[in-house]
């Protein structure tokens, strides 16, 4: 991003800004680019960035009404949500917390228990998985992965992610807790699953 860039960076901010929809899939996706956009639009003397810190609170006032007593989310109300859903919203709420915004001590803590009770309570897959890694990869973000889950999925389950992503997660999971080797194999298994959907018409 900057003056020869190619991006609309303006355009860009307003857009997120002004993100129309409401469920708390779409509340997260239109939050989560703020938190750092801030810091773009400062660093590019672009005034929109005042406006950014009401829109991410109150992205997370709305969408912890809708987390339930186990720390799951629903999509408008307070329900179980599915693993994805859950694990997409705790990274948003970690990194907003991380970002200096308020996330009251129960609901972060709930929700990492939420995704610890998804890991644990895991049924066996032989493809798929992705919401899996990516729990397993916000957990780690905040120390709070169990490297021994980390290892099982790298040494048993690797070839049963079906898609890099899944695999890049749990990558990353493994890289934060210093295990590089596995890290490395299952990025290299992202980068082997992305040349196969790149060739696939």
């Amino acid at each position: 991003a900057g003056p020869i860039a190619r991006f609309d960076v303006a355009g860009l901010l307003t857009t997120l800004d002004r993100y129309p929809y409401g469920c708390t899939e779409q509340l997260t996706s239109a939050a989560m680019p703020l938190l750092y956009m801030s810091s773009v639009s400062d660093a590019l003397g672009l005034t929109q960035s005042k406006n950014l810190k009401p829109r991410i609170d109150d992205a997370i006032t709305r969408i912890l009404t809708r987390q339930s007593s186990n720390g799951s989310f629903g999509l408008w109300r307070a329900s179980s949500g599915d693993p994805w859903l859950n694990a997409y919203v705790t990274d948003f709420l970690t990194r907003a917390r991380k970002a200096g915004y308020e996330v009251p001590d129960t609901a972060y803590n709930n929700a990492l228990i939420n995704l610890r009770n998804t890991v644990n309570n895991a049924p066996d897959f032989d493809e798929g998985g992705g919401d899996i890694a990516y729990a397993l990869y916000v957990l780690a973000r905040e120390g709070k992965a169990v490297v021994s889950d980390l290892r099982y999925y790298a040494d048993v389950k690797a070839d049963a992610f079906s898609t890099p992503m899944g695999s890049a997660h749990l990558a990353a999971a493994l890289a934060l807790y210093g295990d590089q080797p596995r890290a490395d194999a299952l990025f290299g298994k992202a980068a082997v699953l992305l040349e196969k959907d790149a060739a696939t018409p």
